[in-house]
Parts: C-alpha cells; structure tokens; sequence
C-alpha cells in the first residue's frame, strides 16, 4: 500500500519547483481571457432572448409505451423553465412570446450492473425527443429531431419498495431531463 507524503512548500518565484506553477497560472489566465473575449461562456448563463418574457411549454406527446412519461416531462420542464429562465410560464400559445414543444420518441432501460441475487441494480437511462422553440413570429430558436439524454441511476437495496421505486424513477428521470434540456436550449447545445 502506497502513502501519501506532504510535499515541501516551495516559493512560486522558485525556478525549480514552483515557478512552472505560476507560468502555468498566468498561461491559463491568459487562455480564459482569451476566450471570453471569443464568445465562450461558462456553462449556466445562457439565456432565452431578451424578447421572450412568456413561454408557453405545450404539452409533451408520448409516442413510447410509458404511461404518464409524457405529463411527468411536461411538468419537470415546466418547472426547469420556470425555475432557470425566469420567465412566466404558461400551457397555451396564446399571448406567449416563445412556444417550446416537444414529443418523447424513445425509451429506453438497460441493465449495466446486478446484485448477487441476479437482479439489475444499476441501470441506464435513455430518452429520446423531438424539440423545437420557436418565437412568436415562428422563428426557430431551438431545434432537435433527436434530442438525445443519458444518465445512470442506481435502485436501492429494499426489494419492498422497487414497486413504488418505478414511479420516483420516472419523476427522477423527468427532472433530470428537463435540467438537461434547459441549458442545451440557452447553451446552444444542439443546433439551431
């Protein structure tokens, strides 16, 4: 077994042992100023046009065999938008300045990993949709024909509870979908 043993601190003027250090920081300084003046943001501040102060999040259609997959994606992006953008949500076109709507085209749950008694414990998770926003005058501001979410998600150990487990699951799935879904939309993670 190795251990781990305290370095020497050293001066970061000091050529020999730190002074790669302090280049090294002034070189990534360098770079990140460099790339904020390109363009280039952190993730998490992106944003929908200053324009759009409503949205209307039209009701997800379901064209896989989860039942109420559909409600419980509407509802998580409902709240995400809400929550993230800061912008009145509502559910009609109606007076909205942007409509996002959007349809689950795949489903999908595989095993990746059992317990000892043979029963899956790890899973992943994929969902697959077709998204478009649009502005009120219908001008695309996101669009994806194959939206594409994957994430990993463990079951826990109590056999009395997978039943009700399914229902979190599907919530947890929603949620972590719309999160996914939000910052693609105002971080320009898929094209436009």
């Amino acid at each position: 077994m190795k251990t781990l043993r305290a370095a020497r601190p050293s001066h970061p003027l000091d050529r020999s042992a730190g002074g790669g250090r302090l280049r090294r920081a002034a070189a990534t300084a360098a770079a990140l100023a460099i790339l904020a003046g390109c363009g280039y943001r952190l993730l998490g501040t992106g944003a929908l046009p200053p324009t759009v102060r409503t949205l209307a999040v039209l009701p997800f259609e379901r064209q896989v065999p989860v039942l109420q997959l559909d409600q419980r994606v509407t509802e998580a992006v409902v709240q995400e938008v809400a929550r993230r953008l800061k912008v009145r949500v509502q559910a009609g076109r109606e007076g909205a300045d942007a409509v996002l709507s959007g349809s689950i085209r795949g489903f999908n749950v595989a095993p990746l990993s059992y317990d000892s008694e043979g029963r899956a414990d790890r899973y992943q998770v994929t969902l697959s949709a077709r998204i478009r926003l649009t502005d009120r005058e219908g001008k695309i501001l996101f669009d994806s024909q194959g939206y594409r979410f994957t994430q990993n998600y463990a079951r826990s150990g109590s056999p009395s509870t997978y039943a009700s487990e399914e229902v979190v699951a599907y919530e947890l799935i929603a949620r972590d979908f719309a999160r996914a879904l939000v910052s693609a939309m105002v971080e320009g993670g898929n094209e436009r």
